[in-house]
């Protein structure tokens, strides 16, 4: 079995509009170093002549430092990955993205980065292209104690120490404070 396998990673962002709501993401990161590609979905502003939409979309970005990434507030390790990059991409991909005027009423209407993040690690997990510790409510309940600990802790105040604080919760302890 291949050792050094990359890492499952969740990833909290700032949104400066809604402090105690931040923005989800996934990453798959080296288990060591500071690259990472970052999977999510967002909203973007369209402007259509006579009217402006924001519908959400896919987005998969190479990061080479995620120390110097903007409003990024902390990263979990969640699991390993099991599969090649490629297959990860196709599986990313092909999460389905809901609009406003999507015919499932409900699930547009619930959509957003948070429900796309569970709904792709689950569809990961299905896949078995990747491990994961714990369920979906164990782990989103450590990471938002995790969020809740750090802004405590004044992290993200003035003098804040660099780097972006890590959780492995496959290994129960904090590697970046």
């Amino acid at each position: 079995m291949p050792r050094n396998k990359p890492r499952l990673q969740l990833a909290l962002y700032a949104r400066p509009k809604y402090p105690d709501s931040p923005h989800w993401a996934i990453y798959i990161a080296p288990k060591k170093g500071d690259s990472a590609t970052k999977h999510h979905v967002k909203n973007t502003i369209l402007s259509i002549p006579g009217q402006i939409s924001q519908p959400w979309r896919y987005e998969r970005a190479a990061i080479p430092d995620v120390t110097l990434e903007q409003h990024l507030l902390l990263r979990v390790i969640v699991g390993k990955v099991k599969t090649c990059p490629d297959h990860l991409d196709k599986i990313f991909e092909t999460m389905p993205v809901y609009q406003v005027d999507d015919p499932d009423k409900a699930k547009a209407e619930s959509f957003n980065c948070r429900s796309w993040v569970w709904d792709a690690l689950e569809e990961l997990q299905r896949q078995g292209a990747v491990t994961t510790l714990e369920d979906r409510t164990e782990i989103e309940r450590q990471a938002r104690e995790y969020f809740a600990q750090k802004r405590e802790q004044g992290r993200w105040g003035k003098g804040w120490k660099p780097g972006v604080p890590l959780m492995n919760l496959m290994e129960k302890k904090e590697i970046i404070a």
